[in-house]
């Protein structure tokens, strides 16, 4: 065992016995390593397990070697180290065999999915996007959490959550599509009811509703008419309404799976338009059209570059 591992062991020991400083206890549990070991203890304390008191083990220990010897060695520190460096691997695997099962799905450049959750629920996923759910318990806690772009068609039974790192979601039985790239989040309503959360935000969205969220805030609302699914997936269309330009690229880049290069800031510049899912020039053309930006595109090595702006 290398000198890192055995202090690392030993730290966590004097951790789990007590016996760091209240500023290290404090500096060690704040960082991710002590968040899990946090986490870990609390599974274990979670179940039912016949409760041991280290010290009064080690006081009936005692107790027997006075019985058998007239000279007794104290309990050192080191002991309770020992015991605790025990309850370490007692714990973490008790955690490992306790913690939940995901189900990961994952799409690529320009793939989609269409996936059939355990209460038959659909969900299909747009390009360069994941979602994870625990199918054990799924029927009865209807949770998943989604990265990128998910049409959602929901049957009817408990609350259906959809988590992203920008918001949830929360509905009853309805279709709804959840869009989450860069900091911002996109939810448009197909049919029924839903529920859009994030921070101080808390809207309720019916049939046609829409709402956008970027980077915490809220950006705006709308109502329109919309078709039974959305036009990505019955038409492979991509639809962008009053993005940041960067949003644009991005969308590019997941649809084509295309490395982008540019030579000017566009950071002030947004877009809305549409482009096919299955063109790739043609949808270049189209977004950087819209701010008469000159590139050159490579289709052998999939690179775009942005040189400049076209004069008039």
């Amino acid at each position: 065992m290398s000198s890192n591992s055995e202090d690392r062991e030993d730290f966590l020991a004097k951790w789990l016995a007590g016996e760091l400083t209240p500023e290290e206890k404090a500096e060690f549990e704040s960082t991710d390593q002590g968040q899990d070991m946090l986490n870990i203890l609390n599974s274990a304390d979670k179940l039912a397990f016949p409760i041991y008191d280290v010290e009064a083990e080690l006081l009936k220990l005692k107790q027997t070697q006075s019985r058998q010897e007239t000279k007794v060695r104290s309990i050192t520190p080191i002991w309770r180290m020992a015991v605790a460096a025990v309850l370490v691997v007692g714990v973490s695997l008790v955690y490992f065999l306790t913690k939940p099962n995901y189900e990961v799905y994952e799409t690529q450049f320009g793939e989609t999915q269409a996936i059939t959750l355990p209460d038959n629920s659909v969900v299909t996923l747009n390009v360069s996007s994941a979602l994870k759910f625990n199918p054990k318990t799924f029927t009865e806690n209807r949770k998943l959490i989604l990265e990128g772009e998910a049409f959602f068609e929901v049957t009817k039974g408990v609350n259906f959550e959809v988590n992203t790192e920008e918001g949830k979601v929360v509905v009853m039985g309805t279709s709804f599509n959840v869009k989450q790239r860069q900091k911002n989040l996109e939810i448009q309503v197909h049919t029924g009811i839903v529920k859009v959360t994030e921070g101080d935000i808390d809207i309720v969205l019916n049939k046609g509703d829409g709402v956008r969220i970027e980077n915490g805030r809220l950006d705006r609302t709308w109502a329109k008419a919309v078709d039974e699914k959305p036009l990505w997936i019955t038409e492979n269309i991509v639809e962008l309404s009053d993005v940041p330009f960067s949003e644009a690229l991005e969308s590019l880049r997941n649809s084509f799976g295309i490395s982008i290069q540019s030579d000017i800031s566009l950071t002030s510049k947004r877009f809305t338009g549409s482009y096919p899912g299955d063109n790739v020039e043609v949808a270049i053309q189209i977004v950087l059209s819209t701010e008469k930006l000159e590139y050159t595109y490579d289709p052998d090595s999939k690179q775009l570059s942005i040189t400049g702006v076209a004069q008039n």
